[in-house]
């Protein structure tokens, strides 16, 4: 234990180190900044409230509509839709400036964006489904979707789609048509917020954590103390374990305090209500093939961003200590978030399926799940989400090993 508390009084003790702290702080308060902005609320005058004023609103406005979108509540929904487009001035229903329209739409907006979406391939505007669009058609509404998302994954011009398999293909379908319906819908803008600023959060805040991790082994060699320390016998045992813990601790407390405060302070003042409704019933997520509840998608996107953590974290120290230089290590985290962003406009299935199991997915849980990534294992076809977490793991302890074994057994020249 002393030798641990060493070798954290190293990291902490760094100027360097306190000053990404620091950064580390104020990226969190910005992120929570934003995230709560992000939520807006209108009056009929076109004036602005953002924040948790905002959210108290429209959670008021939305408390309503609140409940299971079954035919009652389509039906509902509709009436009030029409009773809206028809008491509104025509000249006020075009153009960003119609701030009444906008108004009078926020309690119900979730459930008429549903409806567009559903539709959309059947009307030419939203006004003319609004108008022509009977109470006998809703009772198609989630057949719609099924329709809808099936044909634009078969669409023509989608990046590979035509080169799926025909179990592939069925695959998504069953995906689509395994949606637990009828969809519960209501206020969620606080677990909308969360999970979408999440990713950019744990992005940024991996490539100042890559600086601190990237000294750890290498700084005994900016300090010439290299000779001494990793020539003993405990200093290539006990120390390099000591350094390993210290890399995990690192990871760990950074990252559960910057997740943990971002979640507290942004689900604390937007609110925690719709963790039990599925992600299809946001208009941002009706063609996504997961079916989880929004609590299960947060958990997810935390669960992986962590495991993304770790593994960026130990390869950052393994590098370091191949290199004995932390300039290339921190490097890495740059690039392993960057060059993906690239190699999307390659056209091959292949590369694209090798793309879909780079590290940057972990820390990026949205966007992971709007690509259509699939793999056959052991005959059965599965996404990326369920091959890149437990790939990721074992990689992971692999890093860990690696580390260890790079002053184990050797010594120092």
């Amino acid at each position: 234990m002393s030798l641990m508390g060493f070798e954290w009084k190293k990291v902490v003790t760094k100027r360097a180190n306190q000053i990404l702290l620091i950064l580390l702080a104020v990226l969190v308060a910005y992120s929570c900044s934003r995230a709560v902005r992000q939520v807006e609320w209108m009056d009929g005058s076109g004036n602005a409230v953002n924040g948790h004023a905002a959210a108290v609103k429209l959670r008021r406005e939305k408390e309503q509509w609140t409940g299971v979108l079954d035919q009652t509540t389509l039906e509902k929904a509709l009436a009030h839709l029409r009773e809206i487009y028809s008491t509104t001035p025509q000249d006020l229903q075009q153009g960003e400036n119609n701030w009444p329209l906008r108004s009078r739409l926020q309690g119900i907006q979730d459930i008429a964006d549903l409806l567009g979406l559903a539709f959309a391939d059947t009307y030419d505007t939203f006004e003319e489904m609004v108008e022509k669009l009977q109470p006998e058609d809703l009772s198609r509404f989630y057949e719609k979707r099924v329709e809808a998302l099936s044909v634009q994954f078969f669409e023509e011009g989608n990046w590979g789609y035509a080169n799926y398999t025909e179990n592939e293909k069925q695959y998504i379908v069953e995906q689509y048509q395994s949606a637990r319906t009828p969809f519960a819908v209501g206020y969620q803008e606080g677990w909308v917020q969360v999970t979408e600023q999440l990713p950019s959060l744990m992005k940024y805040a991996l490539i100042l954590l890559s600086f601190l991790l990237a000294g750890i082994f290498s700084d005994e060699f900016s300090w010439k103390t290299d000779a001494v320390y990793y020539n003993t016998y405990y200093g290539r045992t006990k120390s390099t374990i000591a350094k390993l813990w210290i890399g995990f601790l690192a990871i760990t407390v950074i990252y559960w305090l910057c997740v943990g405060v971002f979640s507290l302070v942004v689900l604390g003042s937007l609110g925690t209500e719709g963790a039990a409704q599925t992600l299809q019933s946001d208009a941002s997520y009706w063609s996504t093939r997961y079916n989880m509840t929004f609590l299960q998608y947060y958990l997810l996107t935390v669960g992986s961003g962590y495991c993304g953590f770790l593994f960026v974290g130990y390869l950052v120290m393994w590098i370091s200590a191949k290199t004995r230089s932390p300039i290339l290590a921190v490097l890495i985290p740059s690039l392993l978030l960057l060059i993906p962003m690239f190699l999307h406009e390659i056209y091959s299935l292949f590369l694209r399926k090798v793309i879909g199991l780079l590290p940057h997915w972990l820390l990026d849980i949205p966007q992971a799940m709007h690509y259509v990534y699939l793999y056959q294992v052991g005959g059965q076809v599965t996404s990326l989400i369920s091959i890149i977490l437990p790939l990721y793991s074992c990689l992971t302890l692999l890093l860990v090993f690696l580390c260890y074994r790079e002053y184990r057994y050797k010594q120092i020249a």
